[in-house]
Protein backbone atom coordinates (compact mmCIF):
# COMPACT_ATOMS: atom_id res chain seq x y z
CA UNK A 1 0.00 0.00 0.00
CA UNK A 2 1.42 3.56 -0.88
CA UNK A 3 1.69 5.80 2.13
CA UNK A 4 2.75 9.61 1.81
CA UNK A 5 2.94 11.55 4.84
CA UNK A 6 0.79 14.86 5.03
CA UNK A 7 2.96 17.46 5.73
CA UNK A 8 4.73 16.22 2.31
CA UNK A 9 2.02 18.88 0.36
CA UNK A 10 3.85 20.01 -2.61
CA UNK A 11 4.56 23.75 -2.68
CA UNK A 12 1.91 24.91 -5.07
CA UNK A 13 -0.82 23.41 -2.88
CA UNK A 14 -2.08 27.45 -2.34
CA UNK A 15 -1.68 28.24 -6.12
CA UNK A 16 -3.31 24.89 -7.07
CA UNK A 17 -6.53 25.79 -4.42
CA UNK A 18 -6.48 29.71 -5.55
CA UNK A 19 -7.12 28.05 -9.44
CA UNK A 20 -9.64 25.46 -8.16
CA UNK A 21 -11.87 27.99 -5.60
CA UNK A 22 -11.61 30.26 -8.75
CA UNK A 23 -13.06 27.54 -10.81
CA UNK A 24 -15.70 27.26 -8.19
CA UNK A 25 -16.53 30.68 -7.99
CA UNK A 26 -17.36 31.30 -11.58
CA UNK A 27 -19.84 28.66 -11.70
CA UNK A 28 -21.24 29.92 -8.45
CA UNK A 29 -21.79 33.75 -9.64
CA UNK A 30 -24.51 32.76 -12.10
CA UNK A 31 -26.62 30.74 -9.70
CA UNK A 32 -26.67 33.51 -7.62
CA UNK A 33 -27.80 35.73 -10.07
CA UNK A 34 -30.04 33.54 -11.18
CA UNK A 35 -31.69 32.92 -7.58
CA UNK A 36 -32.71 36.68 -7.81
CA UNK A 37 -33.05 36.86 -11.35
CA UNK A 38 -35.08 34.33 -12.59
CA UNK A 39 -38.35 34.45 -10.57
CA UNK A 40 -38.31 38.29 -10.53
CA UNK A 41 -38.19 38.01 -14.56
CA UNK A 42 -41.03 35.32 -14.44
CA UNK A 43 -43.00 37.68 -12.63
CA UNK A 44 -41.76 41.11 -15.00
CA UNK A 45 -42.98 39.62 -17.94
CA UNK A 46 -46.42 38.20 -16.95
CA UNK A 47 -46.31 34.97 -15.85
CA UNK A 48 -47.06 33.30 -12.47
CA UNK A 49 -44.93 30.81 -10.29
CA UNK A 50 -46.67 27.98 -11.59
CA UNK A 51 -44.80 29.09 -14.90
CA UNK A 52 -41.07 29.75 -12.60
CA UNK A 53 -41.56 26.42 -11.15
CA UNK A 54 -41.95 24.45 -15.09
CA UNK A 55 -39.10 26.49 -16.38
CA UNK A 56 -36.56 25.31 -13.20
CA UNK A 57 -38.32 22.15 -13.45
CA UNK A 58 -37.27 22.05 -17.25
CA UNK A 59 -34.34 22.77 -17.11
CA UNK A 60 -33.67 20.43 -13.98
CA UNK A 61 -35.23 17.50 -16.18
CA UNK A 62 -32.88 18.10 -19.17
CA UNK A 63 -29.48 18.42 -16.96
CA UNK A 64 -30.61 14.92 -15.46
CA UNK A 65 -30.96 13.19 -18.78
CA UNK A 66 -27.26 14.38 -19.85
CA UNK A 67 -25.38 13.73 -16.45
CA UNK A 68 -24.37 10.35 -16.56
CA UNK A 69 -23.05 10.80 -20.89
CA UNK A 70 -21.24 13.57 -19.58
CA UNK A 71 -19.65 12.04 -16.36
CA UNK A 72 -18.63 9.47 -18.98
CA UNK A 73 -17.21 11.69 -21.10
CA UNK A 74 -15.36 13.61 -18.14
CA UNK A 75 -14.01 10.42 -17.22
CA UNK A 76 -12.71 9.41 -20.97
CA UNK A 77 -11.71 13.06 -22.41
CA UNK A 78 -11.03 14.86 -19.44
CA UNK A 79 -12.20 17.38 -16.57
CA UNK A 80 -11.49 20.13 -18.85
CA UNK A 81 -12.58 19.75 -22.18
CA UNK A 82 -15.87 18.45 -20.04
CA UNK A 83 -16.10 22.43 -18.10
CA UNK A 84 -15.71 23.89 -21.56
CA UNK A 85 -18.23 22.38 -23.44
CA UNK A 86 -20.98 22.95 -20.74
CA UNK A 87 -19.82 26.27 -20.30
CA UNK A 88 -20.27 27.17 -23.95
CA UNK A 89 -23.54 25.59 -24.30
CA UNK A 90 -24.91 27.31 -20.93
CA UNK A 91 -23.27 30.31 -21.57
CA UNK A 92 -24.76 30.89 -25.38
CA UNK A 93 -28.15 30.24 -24.20
CA UNK A 94 -28.44 32.62 -21.62
CA UNK A 95 -26.73 35.15 -23.35
CA UNK A 96 -30.11 34.44 -26.08
CA UNK A 97 -32.63 34.71 -23.44
CA UNK A 98 -33.36 38.40 -23.63
CA UNK A 99 -33.41 38.43 -26.83
CA UNK A 100 -36.53 36.50 -27.27
CA UNK A 101 -39.96 37.59 -26.53
CA UNK A 102 -42.48 33.96 -26.71
CA UNK A 103 -43.06 32.64 -23.13
CA UNK A 104 -42.65 28.78 -24.59
CA UNK A 105 -39.44 29.21 -26.75
CA UNK A 106 -37.84 31.20 -23.10
CA UNK A 107 -38.86 27.60 -21.54
CA UNK A 108 -37.11 25.73 -24.51
CA UNK A 109 -34.33 28.34 -24.56
CA UNK A 110 -33.49 28.03 -20.60
CA UNK A 111 -34.74 24.48 -20.52
CA UNK A 112 -31.41 23.56 -22.78
CA UNK A 113 -28.86 25.23 -20.24
CA UNK A 114 -29.54 22.01 -18.44
CA UNK A 115 -27.21 20.48 -20.89
CA UNK A 116 -24.89 22.93 -19.93
CA UNK A 117 -24.55 22.39 -16.24
CA UNK A 118 -24.78 18.87 -16.72
CA UNK A 119 -21.09 18.82 -17.55
CA UNK A 120 -19.70 21.04 -15.88
CA UNK A 121 -21.17 20.43 -12.34
CA UNK A 122 -19.80 17.22 -12.07
CA UNK A 123 -16.51 18.31 -13.44
CA UNK A 124 -15.57 21.00 -11.57
CA UNK A 125 -16.11 18.35 -8.66
CA UNK A 126 -14.37 15.54 -9.68
CA UNK A 127 -11.79 17.67 -11.13
CA UNK A 128 -11.06 18.79 -7.19
CA UNK A 129 -11.40 15.51 -6.12
CA UNK A 130 -8.53 14.08 -8.65
CA UNK A 131 -5.98 16.87 -7.25
CA UNK A 132 -6.33 16.18 -3.94
CA UNK A 133 -5.58 13.57 -1.15
CA UNK A 134 -8.25 11.43 0.37
CA UNK A 135 -8.72 12.21 4.30
CA UNK A 136 -8.23 15.97 5.99
CA UNK A 137 -6.71 17.33 2.64
CA UNK A 138 -9.22 16.73 0.53
CA UNK A 139 -11.82 17.91 2.92
CA UNK A 140 -10.30 20.95 3.45
CA UNK A 141 -10.05 21.79 -0.58
CA UNK A 142 -13.88 21.32 -0.80
CA UNK A 143 -14.05 23.92 2.15
CA UNK A 144 -11.75 26.19 0.48
CA UNK A 145 -13.18 26.29 -2.95
CA UNK A 146 -17.21 26.16 -1.65
CA UNK A 147 -16.35 28.86 0.74
CA UNK A 148 -14.80 31.20 -1.68
CA UNK A 149 -17.42 30.49 -4.40
CA UNK A 150 -19.85 31.08 -1.89
CA UNK A 151 -18.93 34.56 -0.39
CA UNK A 152 -18.74 35.41 -4.02
CA UNK A 153 -22.29 34.36 -4.74
CA UNK A 154 -23.28 36.02 -1.37
CA UNK A 155 -22.42 39.98 -3.70
CA UNK A 156 -23.56 38.21 -6.78
CA UNK A 157 -27.10 38.06 -5.34
CA UNK A 158 -26.90 41.68 -3.29
CA UNK A 159 -25.75 43.14 -6.96
CA UNK A 160 -28.38 41.26 -8.48
CA UNK A 161 -31.07 42.94 -6.64
CA UNK A 162 -29.04 46.39 -6.77
CA UNK A 163 -29.09 46.40 -10.28
CA UNK A 164 -32.74 45.41 -10.52
CA UNK A 165 -34.35 48.39 -7.71
CA UNK A 166 -35.31 51.48 -9.98
CA UNK A 167 -33.87 53.16 -7.07
CA UNK A 168 -29.88 51.76 -7.34
CA UNK A 169 -29.94 53.14 -11.23
CA UNK A 170 -32.05 55.51 -12.40
CA UNK A 171 -30.56 55.92 -15.46
CA UNK A 172 -31.78 52.42 -16.65
CA UNK A 173 -35.56 53.31 -17.46
CA UNK A 174 -36.35 49.89 -19.24
CA UNK A 175 -36.62 47.02 -16.88
CA UNK A 176 -35.88 44.49 -19.49
CA UNK A 177 -32.78 46.20 -19.81
CA UNK A 178 -31.89 45.77 -16.63
CA UNK A 179 -33.19 42.01 -16.42
CA UNK A 180 -30.59 41.54 -19.96
CA UNK A 181 -27.82 42.91 -18.27
CA UNK A 182 -28.04 40.12 -16.00
CA UNK A 183 -28.93 37.49 -17.99
CA UNK A 184 -25.47 38.62 -20.35
CA UNK A 185 -23.62 38.67 -17.09
CA UNK A 186 -25.07 34.47 -16.25
CA UNK A 187 -23.64 33.60 -19.85
CA UNK A 188 -20.26 35.67 -19.86
CA UNK A 189 -19.89 33.70 -16.22
CA UNK A 190 -20.62 30.26 -17.46
CA UNK A 191 -18.40 31.16 -20.68
CA UNK A 192 -15.53 32.10 -17.85
CA UNK A 193 -16.19 28.99 -16.01
CA UNK A 194 -15.77 26.91 -19.47
CA UNK A 195 -12.42 28.67 -20.34
CA UNK A 196 -10.91 28.86 -17.02
CA UNK A 197 -12.13 25.26 -16.66
CA UNK A 198 -9.72 23.94 -19.25
CA UNK A 199 -6.82 25.93 -18.68
CA UNK A 200 -6.96 25.01 -15.20
CA UNK A 201 -7.05 21.19 -15.81
CA UNK A 202 -3.83 21.75 -17.88
CA UNK A 203 -1.88 23.72 -15.05
CA UNK A 204 -2.58 20.79 -12.70
CA UNK A 205 -1.86 18.22 -14.97
CA UNK A 206 1.88 20.08 -15.18
CA UNK A 207 2.58 21.75 -11.99
CA UNK A 208 0.47 19.16 -9.42
CA UNK A 209 2.61 15.87 -8.24
CA UNK A 210 -1.03 14.11 -7.35
CA UNK A 211 -1.71 13.71 -10.71
CA UNK A 212 1.02 11.30 -11.56
CA UNK A 213 0.26 9.28 -8.48
CA UNK A 214 -3.61 9.31 -9.40
CA UNK A 215 -3.00 7.66 -12.45
CA UNK A 216 -0.67 5.02 -10.74
CA UNK A 217 -4.21 3.99 -8.94
CA UNK A 218 -6.23 4.14 -12.04
CA UNK A 219 -4.33 1.22 -13.38
CA UNK A 220 -3.94 -0.83 -10.55
CA UNK A 221 -8.02 -0.27 -10.62
CA UNK A 222 -8.23 -0.97 -13.98
CA UNK A 223 -7.44 -4.67 -13.29
CA UNK A 224 -9.90 -5.27 -10.74
CA UNK A 225 -12.97 -6.18 -12.00
CA UNK A 226 -14.99 -6.16 -9.30
CA UNK A 227 -14.44 -2.10 -8.80
CA UNK A 228 -17.50 -1.60 -11.42
CA UNK A 229 -20.13 -2.96 -9.24
CA UNK A 230 -18.66 -1.88 -6.13
CA UNK A 231 -18.49 1.75 -7.22
CA UNK A 232 -22.06 1.01 -8.71
CA UNK A 233 -23.48 0.24 -5.51
CA UNK A 234 -22.07 2.66 -3.48
CA UNK A 235 -23.35 5.32 -6.12
CA UNK A 236 -26.55 4.17 -5.79
CA UNK A 237 -26.47 4.49 -1.95
CA UNK A 238 -25.72 7.60 -2.31
CA UNK A 239 -28.32 8.20 -5.05
CA UNK A 240 -30.64 7.37 -2.70
CA UNK A 241 -29.91 10.02 -0.04
CA UNK A 242 -29.87 12.21 -3.08
CA UNK A 243 -33.02 11.22 -3.68
CA UNK A 244 -34.82 11.98 -0.78
CA UNK A 245 -32.90 15.44 -0.38
CA UNK A 246 -34.06 16.11 -4.09
CA UNK A 247 -37.85 15.80 -3.49
CA UNK A 248 -37.98 18.14 -0.45
CA UNK A 249 -35.43 20.25 -2.06
CA UNK A 250 -37.74 20.68 -5.06
CA UNK A 251 -40.76 21.39 -3.49
CA UNK A 252 -39.20 24.18 -1.22
CA UNK A 253 -35.97 26.18 -2.56
CA UNK A 254 -36.91 27.36 -6.24
CA UNK A 255 -40.21 28.84 -4.54
CA UNK A 256 -38.26 30.63 -1.62
CA UNK A 257 -37.57 33.39 -2.47
CA UNK A 258 -41.25 34.11 -4.08
CA UNK A 259 -42.36 32.23 -0.75
CA UNK A 260 -41.04 36.08 1.15
CA UNK A 261 -41.30 38.24 -1.81
CA UNK A 262 -45.33 37.17 -1.24
CA UNK A 263 -45.72 36.94 2.31
CA UNK A 264 -43.44 40.32 2.74
CA UNK A 265 -43.35 42.35 -0.03
CA UNK A 266 -39.42 43.91 0.38
CA UNK A 267 -38.04 45.69 -2.42
CA UNK A 268 -36.03 44.21 -5.01
CA UNK A 269 -32.32 45.34 -3.37
CA UNK A 270 -33.82 43.68 0.11
CA UNK A 271 -34.59 40.75 -1.44
CA UNK A 272 -31.38 40.35 -3.29
CA UNK A 273 -29.76 41.29 0.28
CA UNK A 274 -31.45 38.06 1.41
CA UNK A 275 -29.31 35.50 0.11
CA UNK A 276 -26.59 37.84 0.13
CA UNK A 277 -26.51 38.01 4.23
CA UNK A 278 -27.13 34.04 4.15
CA UNK A 279 -24.10 33.72 2.34
CA UNK A 280 -21.88 34.94 4.34
CA UNK A 281 -23.01 32.43 7.45
CA UNK A 282 -23.10 29.76 4.74
CA UNK A 283 -19.58 30.50 3.75
CA UNK A 284 -18.19 30.55 7.51
CA UNK A 285 -19.67 27.25 8.03
CA UNK A 286 -18.37 25.81 4.93
CA UNK A 287 -15.19 26.53 5.90
CA UNK A 288 -15.86 25.19 9.68
CA UNK A 289 -16.67 21.82 8.20
CA UNK A 290 -14.09 21.54 6.20
CA UNK A 291 -11.26 21.98 8.80
CA UNK A 292 -12.99 20.06 11.29
CA UNK A 293 -15.82 17.41 9.92
CA UNK A 294 -12.67 14.82 9.77
CA UNK A 295 -12.15 14.99 13.23
CA UNK A 296 -15.84 15.05 14.33
CA UNK A 297 -16.75 12.44 11.70
CA UNK A 298 -18.09 13.54 8.17
CA UNK A 299 -21.46 11.70 8.43
CA UNK A 300 -22.09 12.68 12.06
CA UNK A 301 -21.37 16.40 11.15
CA UNK A 302 -23.92 15.89 8.31
CA UNK A 303 -26.62 14.45 10.69
CA UNK A 304 -26.69 17.18 13.13
CA UNK A 305 -27.31 19.90 10.28
CA UNK A 306 -30.03 17.99 8.62
CA UNK A 307 -31.60 17.31 11.97
CA UNK A 308 -31.44 21.21 12.52
CA UNK A 309 -32.92 21.79 9.02
CA UNK A 310 -36.21 21.42 9.52
CA UNK A 311 -36.50 22.94 12.46
CA UNK A 312 -35.26 25.96 11.24
CA UNK A 313 -37.90 25.91 8.30
CA UNK A 314 -40.37 26.30 10.84
CA UNK A 315 -39.18 29.27 12.15
CA UNK A 316 -38.76 30.76 9.13
CA UNK A 317 -42.54 30.42 7.70
CA UNK A 318 -44.23 31.18 11.19
CA UNK A 319 -42.01 34.68 11.99
CA UNK A 320 -44.21 37.50 12.38
CA UNK A 321 -41.50 39.86 10.87
CA UNK A 322 -39.32 39.99 8.60
CA UNK A 323 -36.14 40.30 10.15
CA UNK A 324 -36.96 37.31 12.47
CA UNK A 325 -37.71 35.82 9.04
CA UNK A 326 -34.39 36.55 8.05
CA UNK A 327 -32.36 35.10 11.25
CA UNK A 328 -34.23 31.43 10.43
CA UNK A 329 -33.49 31.81 6.87
CA UNK A 330 -29.88 32.54 7.18
CA UNK A 331 -29.45 29.85 9.95
CA UNK A 332 -31.98 27.40 7.47
CA UNK A 333 -29.71 27.92 4.67
CA UNK A 334 -26.18 27.42 6.29
CA UNK A 335 -26.78 24.02 8.21
CA UNK A 336 -28.79 22.50 5.03
CA UNK A 337 -25.79 23.81 2.81
CA UNK A 338 -22.45 23.84 5.02
CA UNK A 339 -22.12 20.01 4.87
CA UNK A 340 -20.23 20.19 1.25
CA UNK A 341 -16.88 19.43 1.84
CA UNK A 342 -17.78 16.53 4.16
CA UNK A 343 -20.47 15.04 1.70
CA UNK A 344 -18.32 15.76 -1.42
CA UNK A 345 -15.05 14.11 0.54
CA UNK A 346 -16.98 11.38 1.94
CA UNK A 347 -17.94 10.29 -1.60
CA UNK A 348 -15.07 10.78 -3.44
CA UNK A 349 -13.68 8.91 -1.26
CA UNK A 350 -15.74 5.58 -1.82
CA UNK A 351 -15.78 5.71 -5.23
CA UNK A 352 -12.52 4.64 -7.81
CA UNK A 353 -11.24 7.52 -9.16
CA UNK A 354 -11.10 5.67 -12.80
CA UNK A 355 -15.07 6.04 -12.47
CA UNK A 356 -15.15 9.19 -10.06
CA UNK A 357 -17.74 11.89 -12.37
CA UNK A 358 -19.66 8.56 -13.69
CA UNK A 359 -20.69 7.56 -10.03
CA UNK A 360 -20.96 11.05 -9.19
CA UNK A 361 -23.37 11.64 -12.16
CA UNK A 362 -25.25 8.79 -10.34
CA UNK A 363 -25.80 10.23 -7.52
CA UNK A 364 -26.66 13.55 -9.44
CA UNK A 365 -29.39 11.90 -11.47
CA UNK A 366 -30.94 10.42 -8.27
CA UNK A 367 -30.77 14.19 -7.32
CA UNK A 368 -32.53 16.09 -10.25
CA UNK A 369 -35.00 13.46 -11.29
CA UNK A 370 -36.82 13.81 -7.67
CA UNK A 371 -36.18 17.36 -7.77
CA UNK A 372 -37.72 18.54 -10.58
CA UNK A 373 -40.37 16.51 -9.94
CA UNK A 374 -40.91 18.25 -6.44
CA UNK A 375 -40.62 21.70 -8.13
CA UNK A 376 -43.18 20.39 -11.06
CA UNK A 377 -45.80 19.39 -8.40
CA UNK A 378 -45.81 22.18 -6.19
CA UNK A 379 -46.40 24.49 -9.41
CA UNK A 380 -49.63 22.24 -9.99
CA UNK A 381 -50.24 22.14 -6.01
CA UNK A 382 -50.24 26.12 -5.73
CA UNK A 383 -53.63 26.45 -7.15
CA UNK A 384 -55.51 24.32 -4.18
CA UNK A 385 -54.03 25.95 -1.29
CA UNK A 386 -55.13 29.40 -2.51
CA UNK A 387 -51.44 30.94 -3.14
CA UNK A 388 -47.75 30.53 -2.22
CA UNK A 389 -47.77 31.80 1.27
CA UNK A 390 -50.46 29.43 2.84
CA UNK A 391 -48.82 26.38 0.68
CA UNK A 392 -44.93 27.27 2.63
CA UNK A 393 -46.63 27.61 5.82
CA UNK A 394 -48.37 23.60 5.28
CA UNK A 395 -45.63 22.23 3.29
CA UNK A 396 -42.15 23.56 3.75
CA UNK A 397 -41.43 22.26 6.85
CA UNK A 398 -43.07 18.70 6.45
CA UNK A 399 -40.89 18.51 3.41
CA UNK A 400 -37.54 19.30 4.86
CA UNK A 401 -38.42 16.11 7.17
CA UNK A 402 -36.76 14.10 4.86
CA UNK A 403 -33.26 15.73 4.90
CA UNK A 404 -32.48 14.19 8.42
CA UNK A 405 -33.92 10.63 6.66
CA UNK A 406 -31.79 10.89 3.97
CA UNK A 407 -28.50 10.42 5.99
CA UNK A 408 -29.44 6.72 6.67
CA UNK A 409 -28.33 5.26 3.36
CA UNK A 410 -24.91 7.47 3.59
CA UNK A 411 -24.69 5.22 6.93
CA UNK A 412 -25.54 1.83 5.32
CA UNK A 413 -22.35 2.47 2.03
CA UNK A 414 -19.90 3.37 4.49
CA UNK A 415 -20.67 0.48 6.44
CA UNK A 416 -20.65 -1.82 4.06
CA UNK A 417 -17.49 -0.08 2.12
CA UNK A 418 -15.80 -0.49 5.39
CA UNK A 419 -16.50 -4.22 5.77
CA UNK A 420 -15.29 -5.22 2.02
CA UNK A 421 -12.39 -2.77 2.47
CA UNK A 422 -9.92 -5.22 3.45
CA UNK A 423 -10.44 -7.88 0.61
CA UNK A 424 -10.07 -4.96 -2.05
CA UNK A 425 -7.40 -3.18 -4.09
CA UNK A 426 -7.49 0.80 -2.30
CA UNK A 427 -8.74 3.11 -4.20
CA UNK A 428 -7.05 6.15 -2.83
CA UNK A 429 -3.27 6.95 -1.25
CA UNK A 430 -3.52 6.38 2.56
CA UNK A 431 -2.65 9.56 4.28
CA UNK A 432 0.25 9.01 7.36
CA UNK A 433 -0.91 11.05 9.74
Amino acid sequence: MVTLPINGIDGNHTAKIARLSILSTFGRLTMAFNQIVLPLFVLAIGLDASFYGVLVAAAGYVQGVVLFPAGWFSDRRGRGIAILLGGLFAGSCLLAIPFITDSILILVVYAITGIGTGFTRTSIDSLIADHTRKGDERTRSFGYTTATATMAAMIGSFVAGLLLDPIAFPFISDDMTRYAILFWAMGFFRIATGVFGIYTERWLNVNDPVEKEQKEIMEIEDEDPQKERHDTETALLFGTSQLLMGISSGMVIPYLILWIYAAFGPDPIVLGSVPAIAGITLATGTLAVGFFSERIGKIRTISVLYTLTPILMIGLVYSPWFLLMLVFYVARNAVANMNRPAFNSLFMGEVSLSRRARSLSITRVMWQFPRQTGTLMTAYLLGFFGGIVSFGLIVFPIAMLLYPVSVIPLYIAVKRNSARQPLEIPSEIEIEE
